[in-house]
């Protein structure tokens, strides 16, 4: 009798997966680049502010654009964003259709970069001096030449394990050198570069993060991208960094809620 019940049920369940495929509704064709109805406004010519609405009929809309803050995308039949950054950048689009996808793009163009952005977090201009550039350089002649180490994660210089300038060299890996200098901007994107003693260029990007906080005090931070970094430390291993000291002439680096430091100076200075 249990036997004559499975099989009466397995049957069942047969029939019934057959029905559902048997019944499948047939795909829509792929809208094409000329049925795309996508508006671009910007409230002021120029403006850094984007809105993006999407009147496709049957389709919904992946936008992708560019940013030199990282990767930026979202979907949404109408979706805002700011582009900090002056210049022209390309932004795509993908339609997604009961027949398939179509990808499409567009630039638009922004006047000037967008202060009250990048007045929001110190670091961006502190870095960068005001945006329009600044170079910084492993500070060897600072705190009688003991420039690395570790101690607290708040040390403003090393206190724990200390180094000098030929201790910090044999820590340095690969084509980093003590004479790097990184430099940073926001001409176009936050640009985050070394120079390298030998005349190579490895280039980044830069993004201004959540403060590392310790003990009730907030310490700037941000994440580097693109293969740069500073030439010590490391920033654990994934390019993130906090600041106990960020003023135009020095900065003093550790890796991100960690115990490494670095003595930095902009180029020129002097101790």
């Amino acid at each position: 009798m249990k036997k004559l019940l499975y099989a009466l049920l397995g049957l069942t369940i047969l029939m019934t997966s057959c029905d559902t495929i048997e019944n499948r509704a047939e795909l829509g064709s792929v809208v094409t680049k000329d049925q795309l109805k996508i508006t671009l406004i910007q409230k002021t010519s120029g403006a850094n502010t984007i809105s993006l609405v999407n009147n496709t009929s049957g389709a919904i809309m992946y936008w992708d654009w560019g940013s030199g803050n990282g990767h930026s995308s979202t979907s949404g039949d109408t979706v805002t964003f700011v582009q900090p950054f002056k210049g022209t950048f390309k932004l795509k689009y993908t339609a997604l259709c009961a027949g398939g996808t179509i990808t499409d793009s567009t630039t638009f163009t922004t006047a000037a970069n967008d202060d009250a952005y990048f007045n929001s977090a110190p670091a961006w201009k502190s870095l960068t001096n005001g945006g329009v550039g600044q170079t910084w350089v492993i500070a060897t002649d600072a705190n009688k030449g003991v420039i690395a180490g570790n101690g607290p994660e708040n040390c403003t210089t090393p206190g724990w394990w200390t180094m000098r300038s030929t201790d910090l060299a044999g820590q340095l890996k690969g084509s980093w050198n003590l004479n790097d200098e990184v430099y940073m901007d926001l001409n176009g994107a936050a640009n985050f570069q070394v120079k390298h003693d030998d005349g190579s260029v490895t280039k980044g990007f830069f993004l201004v993060i959540n403060d590392y906080v310790n003990g009730g005090v907030n310490y700037p931070a941000i994440s580097v991208s693109g293969g740069a970094k500073f030439p010590w430390p490391d920033g654990n291993g994934v390019g993130k960094y906090h600041f106990t000291v960020m003023n135009a002439n020095e900065l003093s680096v550790h890796d991100f809620g960690g115990f490494n430091i670095c003595m930095y100076k902009r180029k020129g200075f002097s101790y």
